[in-house]
């Protein structure tokens, strides 16, 4: 902490980079003029001399920093951030995992930080609803430069972050899309069982079945499976975790789709009858299970998360150690008959932030707010110092790491304080292959090659995101608990029908879960749904097809 760099800006030449060469070309005119309103330039002529408000402000704890760096309230950036922000931050760790109880007991006991950083738009829009943070029309307008800035210029947000018809969020915008979730699948098993790669259900079946059925590791021993249910039901675009994702548009009518949670629950149950999947699957609640059944060579095909990250690359690093001679593919979801859709991933736009109704200096948190969106700011907490953590690239134009053993210790888990980084701004520079990966090591190589293999399979209008819609309203408390309540009982009918082998069919359950959701009151659900579609479908909407239009500029 004594090196001297900590305390120095960010020099010319990426400060060049970051207003130029990778500012996307439809954007480039719209990037701030030169100035203190919307650039640093040096960071402590900028910083108000004498004390300087203070401000409470959330950050993930995901348990990963490394040893001897601190923790994530206390640490080389969180000392950077305070040595040159314009205000005092102290820092609320949030568990990544479940951070909704962590935020509730924080609410109820009065000590929730001023700025909420949260990546659940449905906590957010219900943390809205219930008044817990605050509309920011008028702050954005009185006490931001750099962000009003940025909402004028591109519209769609303002669209995003709004709810019930204020803005109650703040948000960013990103060059590009990203895949969270993949589907990776034993290359080297399919060849010695002469199969191709599944591009049907029925095909991802087949393949299962023989994984699990014909010794694809040759070790003599049936020990082996073919697949876990991760993301099955995103195959049938949709996903039970969140109400909305449940609706689809039918007719121009936002309708609840029964007949995809028919699908997928038919397909979960042939291959858990035919054994292709852990009998103790449902036990898996983090997906750890299926993770080390992967990484030690015993799964045919994975669903992972986040390829494009140090835990995604992690999970691969530690699969090829364990099986030096497997080769391993990036595959798209397998078509249904409602289509064919991608895994979840990162949007072009989202947001991120609000402030709590109970912040006591808001415009302090406005400032807080430009300085984190500031050229010097992003830069800093994405790619280090440089001399220290990078070099500049002459061939790519880009930062290049110098190190990056290094940087996995000192830099690279500290992406939760760039959760205001208007990432467009780092354009082809953000990318995991050129931060994270050096492609004249075998495996980073190999890596990469996947990376490139996802975005193909994931990140296009042939196959897109798995839900149609996002409303700019979020059930009320009531409706939630009606939600809450009856999707355990539905959840508990599936689960018996997928378990309880012939004697238990999904026609029963399904007509069961349609009785249950009848009876606790699901119409209401249906109709908030349905009302609040036909309410914002000309404004306040953002439709999937938004995505996949915005890339195109």
């Amino acid at each position: 902490m004594n090196n001297p760099t900590m305390k120095k800006t960010v020099t010319a030449s990426l400060a060049v980079l970051l207003t130029g060469s990778l500012i996307l070309a439809a954007c480039s005119s719209n990037e701030p003029d030169p100035g203190p309103a919307s650039t640093t330039g040096n960071t402590a002529a900028t910083t108000p001399k004498g004390p300087k408000p203070k401000i409470t402000v959330s950050i993930y704890d995901r348990n990963n920093v490394p040893e001897g760096e601190g923790k994530i309230t206390d640490n080389r950036w969180t000392k950077w951030i305070n040595e040159n922000a314009p205000v005092q931050v102290e820092f609320i760790p949030v568990p990544r995992t479940n951070s909704a109880q962590k935020w509730n007991v924080l609410f109820a006991s009065g000590e929730a930080p001023d700025l909420i950083f949260e990546y659940s738009n449905a906590y957010m829009k219900d943390l809205a609803a219930k008044e817990q943070i605050i509309p920011l029309d008028d702050a954005i307008e009185k006490y931001s430069t750099t962000y009003k800035k940025m909402l004028k210029e591109n519209p769609i947000i303002k669209t995003l972050t709004t709810y019930n018809g204020k803005t109650f969020f703040l948000g960013r915008m990103f060059a590009d899309m990203a895949t969270n979730h993949y589907l990776m699948i034993r290359k080297d098993w399919l060849d010695k069982l002469k199969l191709s790669a599944p591009k049907t259900t029925e095909e991802f079946f087949q393949v299962a079945k023989a994984f699990t059925e014909q010794d694809p590791d040759g070790n003599g021993t049936k020990d082996t499976r073919g697949t876990t249910f991760g993301d099955i039901d995103m195959f049938f675009g949709f996903e039970p975790s969140s109400p909305a994702w449940m609706y689809h548009l039918q007719n121009d009518q936002y309708v609840r789709s029964w007949d995809r949670l028919r699908a997928s629950t038919e397909l979960k149950k042939r291959l858990y009858d035919a054994g292709t999947v852990d009998k103790d699957i449902f036990a898996d609640k983090t997906g750890e299970m299926a993770r080390q059944d992967w990484v030690n060579g015993k799964l045919g095909m994975y669903v992972g998360d986040n390829l494009e990250a140090v835990k995604g690359y992690s999970t691969y690093e530690t699969f090829m150690k364990n099986n030096p001679n497997a080769d391993v593919a990036i595959i798209p979801l397998p078509k249904t008959e409602f289509g064919q859709f991608a895994p979840a991933g990162a949007t072009p736009f989202q947001f991120t932030a609000g402030i709590n109704a109970t912040s006591k200096n808001v415009e302090a948190v406005m400032k807080y707010i430009d300085w984190l969106m500031s050229d010097e700011t992003m830069t800093t907490l994405k790619y280090g110092f440089e001399g220290v953590h990078y070099k500049m690239d002459a061939a790519t134009g880009c930062p290049k790491p110098i190190d990056t053993e290094k940087n996995k210790k000192e830099l690279t888990w500290n992406a939760d304080f760039l959760m205001m980084s208007q990432v467009y701004k780092f354009s082809k520079c953000d990318q995991f292959v050129i931060t994270s990966l050096d492609q004249s090591k075998p495996l980073d190589k190999k890596y990469a090659e996947l990376i490139s293999q996802g975005r193909a399979a994931y990140i296009t209008p042939d196959r897109p995101l798995y839900y149609d819609l996002t409303l700019p309203v979020t059930l009320p408390d009531d409706l939630v608990v009606i939600n809450n309540t009856v999707s355990t009982t539905i959840t508990n009918l599936i689960t018996k029908a997928i378990t309880g082998g012939r004697g238990s069919s999904v026609d029963q359950a399904m007509n069961e879960a349609k009785d249950a959701w009848e009876k606790a009151g699901g119409k209401k659900i249906d109709d908030f749904h349905a009302k609040a579609y036909a309410d914002y479908k000309n404004n306040g909407i953002i439709y999937t097809k938004d995505f996949y239009n915005y890339l195109k500029k």
